[in-house]
């Protein structure tokens, strides 16, 4: 049985426990015949924790924006007939993903069935501590000498664990146990030692380690108190249990659904007249008549090398292997088993379920405006002179912006400021007056010890300072929203204009540029496709919807 479709198999049934019923749904927008639902918003937007509301909302409108654009770019492409090819073979993946988590459900977790009764004796079980000894052998003849031995002469127990007992863990211990409680060991040993009498030697016990004789010398219970609290883990845990037999069992059922007979010798014959042409193509025409040979019955049909190759591409399988038979065997089982699993889905409904549909619809719409995008900055070309072109037009985005270092003495007082200012002109020591009278005074721990000030900044300093032109200078008094301003200039670091090196064009500025040239012609672009599309968006509901949205984040908070 192959381990990887137990474990694809086993992930589509957990990945179904954990899904849950959704509320009613309902469009925020509608462009062309693509929908922009409640759910693809709520999927997508995840408010920021730690946010504010206006912070929030931003990233809300660009989630919406965004899902609104790819939802634009698909339905004007299906339109036209130009969805990318691997965007199709993406959604037929897609498709069969969600038609083995349908399947599966069916399959799977609704045969899964945990009672009250069975939680309970597991967490009875689990809140049990055991004391026990043990004898373990391989062969069940002995055991049964051993147990006919114990039976008249029960005080031998720890002289026949020297002599016989395998686990050289406790052998030489009379075969005694550290104490354990539930699911520590396997199932069938601890029904035993949870059901024998105290003190009483068991009949040998089978389990998948070989035989054991048990004697039980002590069992005594915790506190049940917590069973309320803890079930719903325990069921959990038995559910997940389950889930894993089942799976083993189900991928029988379907293995005997697909009725599937692999022919080894006509894919032998196969590859005994295999001819490629220069690409490394197989060429069908030249196998005298090998591509005839059934190499699969099933009941999908009876398949030979060229139904394989059709199925193979169209159901998203990827390419045939021709490095092995071996190779080419593992393929065509792994094709006929799923594609039954996809079959089954389809016949049960699985893609006429609205959930089905709208989930495979976003995907669709991310994937190809994704693709359009990476198409796109492909084909731009980047040659030096339309780097350095757009560099000149944007300098002032690739300039890092000047700075100036100030001391400085506010006050609120005027009279305190003039005051300094003119005591200046006697004490030529600025740092030491503006510790006294400023209400931001140089920064005691910090080096440099003054502000710094860029070209953004909108106190006035930075002007004042480029007008004053020179370190050392102190500039007139002068007024901003803080108060009376007396500023001496510490440094000035003019605007500055990131050298053309190779490194940054072929770095920063070639990604900004070709980010640039995408973003505005996939805009023009949207612009376009909306013209031809039917756009309506919902404003009101979107407005509602986000209220709602934000306001659980503030409870939560």
């Amino acid at each position: 049985m192959n381990k990887s479709y137990i474990l694809i198999l086993t992930f589509s049934a957990m990945l179904l426990t954990i899904t849950g019923c959704a509320e009613k749904d309902y469009p925020l927008a509608i462009v062309g015949d693509k929908i922009l639902y409640k759910s693809y918003f709520e999927k997508l937007f995840v408010p920021m924790s730690n946010a504010s509301f206006e912070e929030n909302k931003i990233k809300a409108e660009q989630v919406f924006n965004n899902t609104l654009k790819q939802l634009t770019f698909y339905a004007y492409l299906e339109k036209n007939n130009t969805v990318p090819e691997n965007a199709t073979q993406m959604r037929i993946q897609s498709e069969n993903n969600k038609l083995i988590e349908y399947v599966y459900k069916q399959e799977v977790l609704d045969r899964v069935k945990v009672g009250e009764k069975e939680i309970y004796k597991t967490y009875k079980r689990q809140k049990t501590t055991i004391w026990s000894q043990h004898i373990l052998v391989k062969d069940e003849n002995l055991a049964d000498s051993i147990y006919s031995i114990l039976k008249r002469s029960p005080e031998r127990f720890g002289e026949m664990a020297a002599l016989f007992s395998e686990d050289t863990n406790n052998k030489n211990n009379e075969g005694h146990l550290r104490e354990f409680s539930g699911g520590m060991f396997v199932k069938e040993f601890e029904d035993a030692c949870i059901k024998m009498p105290i003190g009483i030697i068991s009949k040998p016990v089978k389990t998948p380690f070989g035989f054991h004789i048990i004697r039980v010398n002590k069992r005594e219970f915790k506190d049940m108190k917590n069973y309320q609290t803890e079930k719903t883990a325990i069921e959990a845990n038995l559910k997940k249990n389950l889930i894993k037999e089942e799976v083993v069992k189900s991928e029988k059922r379907l293995r005997a659904l697909a009725n599937m007979k692999i022919n080894m010798d006509n894919i032998n014959k196969l590859f005994s007249s295999l001819k490629f042409d220069s690409l490394g193509g197989i060429m069908l025409d030249s196998l005298q008549g090998a591509q005839n040979f059934v190499l699969v019955t099933s009941t999908l049909g009876n398949w030979n090398i060229k139904n394989i190759i059709e199925v193979s591409e169209r159901e998203g399988f990827g390419k045939v292997p021709y490095n092995s038979p071996d190779a080419l065997k593992e393929h065509i089982d792994r094709m006929v088993f799923f594609k039954t699993i996809y079959e089954k889905g389809r016949r049960m409904g699985g893609t006429l379920r609205s959930d089905f549909k709208k989930e495979i619809e976003l995907k669709m719409a991310i994937i190809i405006e994704q693709q359009l995008v990476k198409d796109f900055r492909a084909s731009i070309q980047t040659d030096d002179s339309l780097l350095v072109k757009y560099y000149n037009e944007n300098i002032k985005k690739f300039t890092e912006k000047g700075r100036i270092g100030i001391y400085l003495v506010i006050n609120d007082d005027s009279a305190k400021v003039k005051m300094v200012k003119d005591s200046l002109a006697k004490k030529n020591d600025f740092k030491h007056f503006a510790k006294i009278y400023s209400i931001l005074k140089p920064k005691e721990f910090s080096k440099p010890d003054y502000y710094i000030y860029t070209e953004d900044d909108t106190t006035g300093y930075y002007q004042m300072a480029i007008s004053l032109g020179k370190v050392n200078k102190v500039s007139n008094i002068f007024k901003n929203a803080g108060g009376f301003n007396l500023i001496k200039v510490m440094e000035i670091v003019p605007p500055k204009p990131t050298e053309l090196t190779d490194n940054f064009k072929n770095g920063t500025l070639k990604n900004d540029y070709l980010k640039f040239i995408t973003d505005s012609t996939i805009d023009y672009e949207y612009q376009k496709a909306q013209k031809e599309l039917k756009f309506i968006v919902y404003k009101d509901k979107y407005d509602k919807l986000l209220e709602k949205i934000l306001s659980k984040t503030k409870e939560i908070k």
